[in-house]
């Protein structure tokens, strides 16, 4: 019996000592895991900060280039306000062609000369007729004005316009129609006129309708003609602007060749060493942009007068309007946008001599 109870107590302390040695490695393992976590979570914070760090830097240096690319054109204000008038007056001339074309286009909708749709009603057509169809023609949205000449005032034009009074005492009868003129909106196209004549042609007590063709036509060419023209000399007036960015730089980076060299010997990249031209380049395009602003609103101020006295002898109370805010951005992106190509054209033909790769 004792040996029984030797061998099961052996037993027993063995279930007990492997049972012990789990729970210790269950909270080895444990601990080895929370300290792998914390350690990721160490690490993981680390390099959010070390990021952010990056990050602050960066914009810091940026903010810092751009402040010396503009303390340097301040330090030579007549060469940098030269420079800036001239990339001004080749922004303002296209600026000024599209405004010279969106007033063209409002005058033209109020003159004498803008196209008319004219509606002559059959002879004898009724009263009630004509006032059904006038209705129609109010309600429709391409018209802006409706017009009703009775024939006996279209009599009355004709003899004090040709100065012939006794033609129709001498004729016995009045031979003129009514006509109903139609005075469109300015933004109806030539196709939505065309189809509204073919609309009222087949109306009851119309008798023919004519669409002054012609002038639409021309109106529309010469629009399309000077907003083309407005877009090429965009393009070219663009590239004299980049063509002026990239030789002002030029010269400043002929100025600071040491500097260039001295930086590119202790490790300085390219791109490094171009930041303050580029920022330069920025800088002249903005300026550029915001004094073009200011010349066009300035002569758009000294024509307004005669735009209104022009606008008077064609009946019209038009007032000269400017460029909206979304000519102005683009302006000033395009400024932006042509400083840096010209800063980097630059750099990078000079650079090839100055760094090495």
């Amino acid at each position: 019996m004792s040996l029984f109870n030797k061998n099961n107590r052996r037993q027993q302390d063995g279930h007990r000592q492997r049972a012990v040695d789990e729970k210790a490695g269950v909270r080895k393992s444990t601990g080895s895991t929370v300290h792998k976590e914390a350690h990721t979570h160490k690490r993981g914070a680390n390099r959010q900060a070390a990021a952010t760090l990056t990050l602050h830097s960066l914009f810091s240096l940026h903010r810092q280039e751009g402040k010396d690319a503009l303390n340097r054109l301040l330090k030579n204000p007549v060469a940098s306000l030269l420079n800036s008038l001239l990339i001004a007056v080749a922004f303002s001339l296209p600026v000024l062609l599209f405004v010279l074309v969106s007033n063209v286009q409002v005058l033209g909708a109020t003159w004498d000369g803008q196209p008319k749709i004219s509606i002559y009603l059959n002879n004898g057509v009724s009263q009630k007729i004509i006032d059904q169809r006038i209705a129609d023609y109010r309600e429709n949205p391409l018209i802006k004005e409706v017009v009703y000449i009775s024939p006996e005032q279209g009599v009355s034009d004709f003899q004090q316009k040709a100065g012939l009074q006794d033609v129709i005492t001498q004729l016995g009868f009045n031979p003129l129609p009514g006509v109903i003129e139609l005075l469109p909106v300015s933004e109806a196209s030539f196709e939505q006129l065309d189809d509204a004549v073919i609309h009222f042609q087949r109306m009851d007590g119309v008798d023919q309708v004519r669409l002054d063709r012609q002038w639409v036509q021309r109106l529309q060419a010469i629009l399309t003609m000077l907003e083309r023209f407005a877009v090429m000399l965009g393009g070219i007036l663009g590239l004299t602007v980049i063509l002026v960015i990239s030789n002002t730089v030029r010269l400043s980076i002929e100025s600071r060749r040491d500097e260039i060299k001295i930086i590119s010997m202790v490790g300085g990249t390219r791109g490094f060493i171009a930041m303050p031209f580029i920022y330069m380049g920025i800088w002249y395009g903005v300026i550029g942009a915001v004094l073009a602003q200011v010349i066009v609103f300035s002569l758009l101020t000294v024509l307004s007068h005669e735009m209104m006295d022009i606008a008077g002898l064609y009946n019209s109370e038009m007032v000269l309007s400017g460029p909206g805010f979304s000519i102005l951005g683009i302006l000033l992106l395009s400024g932006i946008v042509f400083g840096v190509l010209g800063a980097m054209s630059s750099c990078y033909r000079h650079f090839q001599a100055l760094v090495p790769d």
